[in-house]
């Protein structure tokens, strides 16, 4: 193989690496202009292997058929190179792009059907170059000749339409430089054979060369990108941290008024039984003071101490994170505990209310924290029955439902009481939020924080007059998250 064949083929295997490169990045950015360029690369890759055996063919026969397979690639690659420039600068127009793709699926058919080179004329050379090469030529048909002379018009036309643009935008230099080097070797090539010199064909070469200044263009293109993606994601990042820090500040100040309301709501709670104390303990202090005043003045201190004993019991639960200790329950020993539990609170004792207990019908167990649902089902008891002073029944029925796709069960307690209107039903679950004279108003906010701890929800229905309904869902099995 001689030197000029093997740096063809060099060529070639050039091209074709480039072809696999930006059809790579094509799948991987689906940007056009790779596309484009993986077109232009093949067609300059099929022109040099075309030129590569035209150079070594052994026979006037094969190299005409190489030269109609340069033919073919020619127009191909013109098109590609077309097309590119369309997809990257916006230019030639639309128009023109699709009269040259139609135009080079013509003249591809007839160099594969070879009218434009007769292998039985070959050329005979007038005069040699010093550094000729050796080629077996076919002297071209007034058709290749006629249309070598159109497709230089047309390329100079393009390169005089990327001139302007070409002084403004570095790509369209690039650009204008490749279809310059390729249509300077076509130039170079036809005069030779037009004036039957035999020399050393330049078009491959040139155009290989204009292939590797795209191939810049576009390895710089990328570059440029992949510089304006890192300073954009610098730029988030710090955006980022600085919303971070705003965030940051937010929650402190979000903090800090929770805490100011809590301590407010506190102080309030603390002040009243306080002020009951004081006074209580003035009264005492009274040197006449009949035995049945101080009965009374103590019978006030032992309340108020529980009403701050609860109190501080309750913050702290509220505060407390919650962290259930997991284990197998019966739902029905769970409910008759839990109303044990509620009616040893004094003011429920005193109640008249008959409870009906209906959750035989639910089968099997729950998993969960005994000690936490048995607090949370004995203060919706507690409250249920508070709501009945006169007198009432409490019904506490148990069903099966579905959560989210698993089995789960709803324990409903209904009483007949008092009900509630729309305003205390939508503050119900407030903290610090009571009806009642004795309360903290934390009850119904740790049951919520317990109940959702389990994976369940707690909903309240009620109407005045009418009662009201607390219903309690609960998966019957802990998630695989907890």
């Amino acid at each position: 193989m001689s030197l000029l064949a093997s740096l063809l083929w060099a060529w070639v295997a050039l091209h074709v690496f480039s072809a696999i490169i930006s059809a790579f990045l094509y799948a991987r950015q689906r940007q056009p202009e790779y596309a484009a360029f993986a077109g232009v690369a093949v067609a300059l890759g099929l022109y040099c292997a075309a030129s590569a055996s035209f150079t070594a063919a052994p026979t006037q026969a094969l190299a005409a058929r190489a030269r109609d397979v340069q033919t073919l690639a020619g127009a191909l690659g013109f098109a590609a190179y077309v097309l590119f420039g369309w997809v990257l600068l916006g230019r030639p127009r639309a128009v023109l792009v699709r009269a040259v793709l139609v135009a080079s699926a013509i003249i591809s058919t007839l160099a594969l059907t070879g009218v434009f080179l007769d292998p039985a004329r070959p050329m005979r050379w007038a005069s040699q170059l010093p550094w000729a090469y050796p080629y077996r030529d076919v002297a071209p048909t007034p058709a290749l000749l006629a249309l070598s002379v159109v497709a230089l018009l047309f390329g100079v036309g393009v390169l005089m339409q990327l001139g302007p643009l070409a002084r403004r935008r570095a790509e369209a230099r690039l650009l204008w430089i490749a279809i310059a080097l390729t249509v300077g070797g076509w130039i170079h090539d036809v005069v030779l054979r037009v004036a039957r010199v035999q020399g050393l064909y330049l078009t491959e070469h040139l155009s290989s060369l204009g292939g590797l200044v795209v191939s810049y263009l576009l390895l710089d293109r990328f570059v440029q990108t992949a510089n304006a993606l890192t300073q954009r994601t610098l730029e988030l990042r710090h955006r980022y941290d600085e919303l971070q820090h705003v965030q940051g500040e937010l929650v402190k100040k979000e903090q800090l008024a929770a805490v100011g309301e809590l301590s407010a709501v506190i102080a309030h709670e603390v002040r009243n039984p306080l002020a009951v104390l004081k006074n209580a303990v003035a009264g005492l202090r009274r040197e006449k003071l009949g035995d049945e005043d101080r009965a009374t003045l103590l019978q006030v201190l032992d309340e108020e101490s529980d009403r701050l004993n609860r109190l501080v019991r309750d913050l702290l639960t509220y505060a407390r994170p919650v962290e259930p200790q997991w284990s197998t329950i019966d739902l029905g020993e769970l409910v008759r505990g839990a109303l044990g539990v509620a009616r040893k609170d004094p003011v429920v004792s005193m109640t008249n209310v008959d409870v009906e207990i209906e959750v035989d019908g639910v089968e099997g167990t729950i998993e969960g924290d005994k000690d936490l649902l048995q607090r949370v089902f004995a203060n919706i008891v507690a409250n249920a029955m508070q709501a009945m002073p006169e007198g009432g029944v409490l019904t506490v029925r148990g069903e099966p439902v579905e959560i989210e796709g698993g089995p789960g069960i709803a324990v409903r307690f209904m009483d007949t009481g008092e009900g509630m209107d729309t305003l205390v039903r939508a503050r119900a679950r407030d903290p610090f939020f009571t009806t009642k004279s004795s309360g903290t108003g934390l009850g119904l906010a740790i049951v919520e924080r317990i109940v959702k701890a389990h994976g369940g929800t707690v909903m309240l229905q009620s109407s005045g007059q009418e009662g009201s309904t607390v219903s309690i869902t609960l998966p019957r099995q802990r998630s695989p998250k907890d």
